[in-house]
C-alpha cells in the first residue's frame, strides 16, 4: 500500500504546501536581523530570510497541513531553500502523515523541488518511508540512492526510484527487495527481489522484472517478470504471475527436522497463483510455451515429467497434488526405470508424510519398463502398493505386454516390481515359451511351437514363478489344436497345464496325414506336462475319432517322437461305441492304437455287443481297418450268442 499511496501523497503533498504556503507568504528578510542574509545556494543572490517559520493551512475550517522550519530564505531565482523541515499533512480520511528532512529546496516558477540530508516519512497507519534526497521536476520524484520502507504487511527497500505524480506509478530499481508480512499468523511472509519494480496506484499492482526471484518458506520461484496482483485496500494478495524463464522450487528449504517429501523443480515459460481466501498461495499454475513444462521431483524414486502445463496444489506449506496437462510424460527412477505417458495425470500427496501416493492418468495412457509395456484410455496408479489399474472405453481393450506375453482386457490391474497382473473382462491373451513368461506351447496338447492364443473372462498371472490362471469361459488354441475349460492353469515355460471343469479338447495331431476332423475330449480334468508324451484326462471321459467314441473315467493320450497321437489308454467303466456298426464295448481297460487303427479293450469280461449278438473274454480287438472282432482269452473261458436276424 506505502508505495502506491505513501510517496505520491505524502512526497506531492509537500511539494504542493511548500509552494502554497510561499506563493501565500511572500517571504521577506527578517527584519530583526542584522545580519546580512547568507545563502546555501552557491552563485545565487539571497533577497528574503525567515527564522522559525511555522505555517498552517486550513480549507473550509479543517487544518490541512502545518508546515516548520528553522531557517527559510528566499533568491532572486525563484528558488528557496528551508532548513530542518518538518511537514504535518492532515487527510480527510484522519490519516496523518509527517515528513522531516535536513534541508529542502523549491522553485516557484517551475515547480522543481528536492530534500537532502535524510528524507524520513511516517505516517498513523505505520507508513515509514526513509531516503537520502529526493527530487521533483513538477511531474516526478526520482532519485538514484536507496529507499527504504515499511508500510503496511510490506517492508523493503531499493536502489532508487522515480515516481510519476500525474500517472500516479512508482518504480523502484538498482536491486529491489520487498516483504510482505501475511495477513494470517499461520502463513509464511513471502519475499520478491529484482533490478526493477513498478508499483501501479490505479490498478492495485506492481511488476517486478529481471532476474525477479520470489520466496516463500520452504519454497520459491524465478522469472524475467513477476506481477503481483492485489485487493483494492492493498492488503490482500489476489494474484501473482511470473513470465519468462520461470523456474519454480517447492520443499527445498524444510525447517530443522521437517520433512516436506523433498525438492520439487518445475521449469516453464510462464506461472500464475490462485489465492485463498486469506491471500495464500493454495495453487501456482506453471505453463509450457515453446517448450514443454518441465517437473523433476525427488524421491525415492525421483521423477521427471514433462507437459504442456502443471497445476501444484499447496497445504500446510507442502505441495498436496500436482496435475499436469496435454502431452504428459512422467518418468520414474526407482530401481527400474520407468515411464508413463497420459493426456492428464493427477499426483496425490499424503498430507502427512508429503510423498506421492496415488495418480490419475486420462487419454491414451502408456506405459513402459524394461520388462513390460501396457496401454489404455486411462489408469489409477497406487504408488504406495505399486499397483497399476486399467480401464477403458467400450470398443476396445487395456492391454499389458510383459516378456513377450500379450494380455487384453476391458479392465486390467498390474504391479510392475513384483510382476503380476489381474485381468477381468473379455480377456484375450497371447503365450509363447520363447519369452521367459508363463507359457503353453511346451507340450502336445500344443505341439508346434508357435503362439498359443486364450480368451476367458478373467486371468491372474504372476511371471515370477511363471503362472498363470485363466477362469470362466476359457478357450485355448493354437492353429487348429483347441480347449475348453472352466478354468485353465499354466505353470512354468510350458511346464505343466492344467485344465478344469467342463473340460473339452480338440485335437488335430493325430496322424501323419492333415485331418480334417480332430480327435475330441470331454473330461473333468485335463493335465499336460513338459517332457511328457501324453495328455491325462479325468472324470467322466469322452473320447471321440471320427465315428467311434470312448467314455471312462480316465483316460491318457500318447504321442510319438514327430508329436502325433500314438494311442488312447483309458480305464475303468471303459465303454468303446461304433457307430456305423453299432458295436458297443466295454471293460476295465481300452487301447486305441490309432496309427494301426486297432482297439483293445481287457476286463474280467470283456465284452462286445452288436445287432448280431454278443461276446465276452479277456480280452476283445476291434480291428478297424478290417472291420473285424476278435475275442482272446489266454487264461479264461469265451462266451457269445447269436441272434438270427429277422
Amino acid at each position: 500500500r506505502f508505495l502506491r499511496i505513501a510517496l505520491p501523497v505524502a512526497f506531492v503533498a509537500f511539494i504542493a504546501v511548500i509552494a502554497i504556503n510561499w506563493n501565500r507568504t511572500k517571504i521577506r528578510r527578517d527584519k530583526a536581523a542584522t545580519q546580512p542574509v547568507v545563502g546555501t545556494r552557491s552563485g545565487e543572490t539571497p533577497q528574503g530570510e525567515a527564522k522559525q517559520f511555522d505555517d498552517t493551512q486550513t480549507i473550509g475550517g479543517r487544518v490541512v497541513s502545518r508546515i516548520r522550519a528553522k531557517r527559510v530564505v528566499s533568491y532572486t531565482s525563484n528558488w528557496t531553500t528551508l532548513e530542518d523541515v518538518q511537514l504535518t499533512i492532515f487527510r480527510p480520511n484522519n490519516l496523518t502523515y509527517e515528513i522531516i528532512c535536513p534541508t529542502a529546496q523549491f522553485n516557484s516558477v517551475t515547480k522543481e523541488a528536492d530534500a537532502k540530508g535524510g528524507v524520513k516519512v511516517t505516517s498513523t497507519d505505520g507508513i515509514e518511508i526513509q531516503t537520502a534526497e529526493i527530487k521533483f521536476d513538477g511531474n516526478r520524484l526520482t532519485n538514484q540512492i536507496p529507499v527504504q520502507f515499511k508500510i503496511d504487511r510490506w517492508t523493503g527497500k531499493g536502489g532508487a526510484l522515480d515516481l510519476d505524480v500525474q500517472g500516479e506509478t512508482l518504480r523502484l530499481f538498482k536491486k529491489v527487495n520487498a516483504l510482505m508480512t501475511p495477513a494470517q499468523p499461520t502463513e509464511a511472509p513471502m519475499t520478491l527481489a529484482g533490478d526493477d519494480a513498478l508499483f501501479r496506484r490505479r490498478e492495485n499492482d506492481v511488476t517486478f522484472t529481471k532476474d525477479v526471484v520470489m520466496t516463500r518458506s520452504a519454497d520459491s520461484a524465478r522469472a524475467d517478470v513477476v506481477i503481483g496482483r492485489f485487493t483494492q485496500d492493498r492488503h490482500k494478495l489476489i494474484g501473482l504471475d511470473g513470465n519468462g524463464n520461470a523456474q519454480m522450487v517447492m520443499s527445498s528449504n524444510p525447517q530443522p527436522g521437517e520433512d516436506l517429501g523433498g525438492k520439487k523443480t518445475i521449469t516453464c515459460d510462464g506461472f500464475n497463483t490462485e489465492v485463498g481466501a486469506g491471500g495464500e498461495i493454495v495453487a501456482i499454475i506453471a505453463r509450457g510455451g515453446a517448450n514443454m513444462a518441465h517437473a523433476v521431483l525427488d524421491g525415492p524414486p525421483q521423477r521427471d515429467i514433462v507437459a504442456r502445463s502443471f497445476r501444484v496444489g499447496i497445504a500446510n506449506r507442502a505441495v498436496s497434488e500436482i496435475k499436469a496437462e496435454s502431452q504428459v510424460v512422467m518418468k520414474e527412477f526407482g530401481e527400474v526405470q520407468r515411464t508413463v505417458q497420459a493426456e492428464h495425470v493427477t499426483v496425490s500427496f499424503d498430507p502427512q508424510a508429503h510423498r506421492a501416493t496415488f495418480a490419475s492418468l486420462e487419454g491414451a495412457f502408456r506405459y513402459s519398463d524394461p520388462k513390460t509395456t501396457a496401454s489404455a484410455f486411462r489408469a489409477n496408479y497406487d504408488i504406495g502398493n505399486d499397483r497399476i489399474l486399467l480401464t477403458t472405453d467400450p470398443g476396445w481393450d487395456a492391454t499389458v505386454v510383459s516378456d513377450g506375453q500379450v494380455v487384453k482386457a476391458k479392465q486390467i490391474e498390474f504391479a510392475p516390481k513384483s510382476q503380476t497382473a489381474l485381468a477381468k473382462g473379455d480377456v484375450i491373451a497371447q503365450l509363447s515359451s520363447k519369452n521367459s513368461g508363463a507359457a503353453a506351447d511346451a507340450t502336445n496338447l500344443f505341439p508346434s511351437g508357435k503362439p498359443v492364443f486364450v480368451n476367458a473372462e478373467q486371468l491372474l498371472m504372476r511371471q515370477q514363478n511363471k503362472v498363470a490362471v485363466f477362469s470362466g469361459k476359457v478357450r485355448a488354441w493354437q492353429e487348429t489344436n483347441t480347449i475348453l475349460a472352466n478354468e485353465l492353469q499354466l505353470e512354468g515355460a510350458g511346464n505343466l497345464i492344467t485344465a478344469r471343469g467342463g473340460v473339452q479338447t480338440m485335437l488335430y495331431n493325430t496322424t501323419a496325414d492333415v485331418r480334417k476332423t480332430p480327435v475330441t475330449s470331454t473330461s473333468d480334468q485335463l493335465v499336460a506336462r513338459k517332457g511328457d508324451r501324453r495328455i491325462d484326462l479325468l472324470g467322466n471321459v469322452t473320447i471321440k475319432d471320427e465315428t467311434r467314441t470312448l467314455t471312462s473315467e480316465k483316460a491318457s493320450f500318447f504321442f510319438d517322437a514327430n508329436k502325433k497321437i500314438d494311442r488312447i489308454e483309458a480305464e475303468d467303466k471303459v465303454v468303446v461305441a461304433e457307430g456305423p456298426t453299432s458295436r458297443r464295448g466295454t471293460g476295465d481297460k481300452a487301447v486305441y492304437v490309432v496309427q494301426k487303427k486297432m482297439i483293445y479293450v481287457n476286463g474280467k469280461p470283456a465284452t462286445m455287443n452288436d445287432p448280431s449278438g454278443s461276446v465276452s473274454g479277456e480280452q476283445i480287438v476291434f480291428d478297424l481297418t478290417r472291420n473285424k472282432v476278435q475275442v482272446v482269452s489266454p487264461g479264461g473261458p469265451t462266451s457269445g450268442s447269436y441272434k438270427h436276424p429277422g
